[in-house]
């Protein structure tokens, strides 16, 4: 009897030891990875009691919020909601099944907030704080009505301090429908979810020349007469080829641009394969920093989404080229209605596909506030890319 009993204890305490190896394993060792698993039903559950802060632009209005509503089980939960499909591609996504994108991932921290004891013992949901946005809506409402039925993007932004003002992408989505078209909008070839004003590169075509001529002008070398009528050729044969790609990666191109959404780096035209200096590709957000350059004193500003206030550090500037040749370029830029700026085209040859046309410019043209690039993938016309950039320079200085 004594003998069953040992062997008895002896199994009950292997069979104890192993459910506290595991209890140890599966709550210590593995808990990390078990809570952040995307099918895990408590963090799911969590994520959907918390109130996320909201989105707004620099006015104000409001571009995402969450709103209570009750689940089966009758436990108060939030759904994100957003108030504007033109502001999509900026404002970006939340969703417990693709997770977040856009400012809705850049601000998450804040808008998500950190649950603390006193709601925890209340039982009341964690809440965030709302994050106010640098970009005006209504000039994004008028840029995303002046794209309509275009493939493009554009983006203007504030010389002085880099604040984002406005940031447009086509064809867009609407964030409210997201979980329901995942699917097909990745499927889709126009690439919907593609910010191409961040991620879209472009070869700059016509406008080589003015990436030419803020290489000419730091090297000191003497340019035409007229250079904007000289063939092209002609006005980049002192630079050479070399001096160009050096000029590419002076101006920043050759890296990513230093803003907190996804965002490519600038691609080099392939001299040894036929390449021009035309096919140099870069992202709109690229050539806006360029204009930003051009319209003040060579510096281009540190880029920023949420909207400063007078307590923000001096904002961080990077010199590109000197203001001598920063006043240069001023004085030979085109002036459109009181816009100054490039206007051009890329030709099929260098798209791979369909002509585009760009927009590159600053206003008002004495004392530049506001640097815009607008590129249309579908068009030629440059005076397209120029009346998208005219009606959202009008929203954002009456």
């Amino acid at each position: 009897m004594t003998s069953s009993i040992m062997r008895l204890l002896r199994a009950l305490l292997i069979g104890f030891a192993a459910v506290a190896l595991a209890l140890c394993y599966w709550q210590v060792l593995r808990a990390p990875q078990l809570v952040v698993r995307a099918d895990n039903p408590r963090r799911v559950q969590a994520e959907r009691q918390v109130q996320r802060g909201r989105l707004l632009d620099r006015n104000g209005a409001v571009l995402a919020y969450s709103l209570p509503r009750r689940d089966p089980d009758n436990k108060m939960v939030f759904q994100r909601h957003y108030a504007e499909r033109a502001a999509a591609h900026l404002v970006g996504y939340y969703s417990l099944r693709y997770g977040t994108g856009g400012c809705e991932a850049v601000f998450d921290p804040i808008l998500r907030g950190e649950r603390t004891l006193l709601q925890a013992l209340l039982h009341r949901p964690q809440r965030g704080a709302d994050v106010t946005l640098s970009a005006h809506l209504a000039a994004m409402r008028v840029a995303d009505a002046a794209l309509e039925g275009h493939i493009g993007a554009l983006v203007a932004l504030d010389i002085t301090n880099g604040e984002i003002l406005a940031m447009v992408s086509h064809p867009s989505y609407d964030p409210n429908r997201l979980e329901a078209q995942w699917e097909d909008l990745v499927a889709d070839p126009a690439a919907p979810l593609l910010n191409r004003a961040t991620q879209g590169l472009y070869p700059v075509g016509d406008l080589a020349r003015w990436v030419g001529l803020a290489g000419l002008l730091s090297a000191g070398i003497t340019t035409p007469p007229d250079p904007l009528s000289a063939a092209l050729e002609v006005l980049l044969a002192p630079l050479s080829r070399t001096g160009y790609l050096a000029t590419a990666h002076q101006l920043g191109f050759t890296r990513t641009p230093p803003i907190a959404l996804p965002a490519n780096a600038g691609r080099l035209p392939d001299f040894s394969n036929k390449a021009t200096e035309r096919d140099l590709a870069v992202t709109p957000l690229h050539m806006v920093r360029f204009a930003a350059a051009a319209a003040g004193d060579g510096r281009m500003p540190a880029l920023t989404l949420a909207a400063l206030d007078s307590s923000a550090a001096p904002v961080t500037m990077e010199r590109v080229f000197s203001e001598r040749v920063a006043r240069a370029l001023r004085a030979i830029t085109p002036i459109y209605d009181g816009i100054a700026g490039w206007a051009g085209v890329a030709l099929p040859i260098e798209t791979g596909r369909d002509p585009l046309a760009w927009f590159v410019g600053y206003t008002p043209v004495q004392e530049p506030q506001v640097a815009i690039a607008v590129v249309i993938e579908d068009t030629q016309d440059r005076r397209a890319a120029l009346s998208v950039a005219r009606h959202t320079l009008a929203t954002l200085l009456p």
